[in-house]
């Protein structure tokens, strides 16, 4: 998972969260703008979502999580801290993500660094843990964040990084600027899938001495 920088909600959001007896209805500007401030991909998995918005017929792309679920939590449906946006959390049959979390509540600190100083990745299989005991229960049981392809294609995108540093000889300036690469959103606002297992492993490798 990556850290979340909340950047305010759209003016038009704002309007319709103002606008008295309104419930939760997602619109473009809201998807939109979550997107744009995760780069493009999932809060949760990291895969990439293609598409900001649905034509008719087209296949769901995108949806957008409540951390404290609207089931439980009505009072914060319309709170945009309180969303992200994700994939649409199905892969080879396995649910995971929002389809998974169904009614309940995610606690993981999406926002701040608190979780990102708790994740540690499997470098032989690309298994996602946390440290907190919690917050690793909602990977595993909530999220379902280590199901088999998710987990391969975490440790194939490491792998990939880690034949490229092997060409370039692992030397601690190349190493630096492939981090910058894979923590920054490119010229569309993206950011690389997967980039939460190889800011992990790229920030250990420069913290060796």
């Amino acid at each position: 998972m990556i850290l979340i920088q909340k950047r305010g909600e759209p003016a038009t959001w704002k309007a319709y969260r103002l606008t008295p007896g309104v419930i939760y209805a997602p619109s473009h500007d809201l998807r939109n703008a979550l997107l744009a401030e995760q780069g493009y991909i999932c809060a949760f998995c990291m895969r990439s979502i293609p598409v900001t918005r649905l034509d008719p017929g087209e296949a769901e792309q995108s949806k957008i999580a409540h951390l404290k679920s609207r089931a439980n939590h009505r009072d914060h449906q319309l709170d945009y801290d309180n969303m992200v946006v994700c994939c649409p959390g199905n892969i080879n049959g396995s649910a995971h993500c929002d389809k998974s979390q169904g009614p309940r509540n995610v606690t993981l600190p999406l926002f701040n660094n608190q979780l990102q100083q708790s994740i540690k990745y499997s470098t032989h299989d690309g298994e996602i843990k946390s440290s907190n005991v919690n917050w690793d229960t909602e990977i595993n049981d909530v999220l379902h964040l280590n199901n088999v392809l998710l987990k391969y294609n975490r440790i194939q995108t490491l792998i990939g990084i880690r034949n490229v540093l092997e060409t370039l000889k692992w030397r601690r300036a190349k190493i630096r600027e492939k981090l910058s690469q894979w923590t920054s959103h490119d010229a569309h606002g993206r950011l690389k899938p997967y980039c939460g297992i190889v800011i992990w492993y790229l920030q250990k490798k420069l913290n060796q001495p």
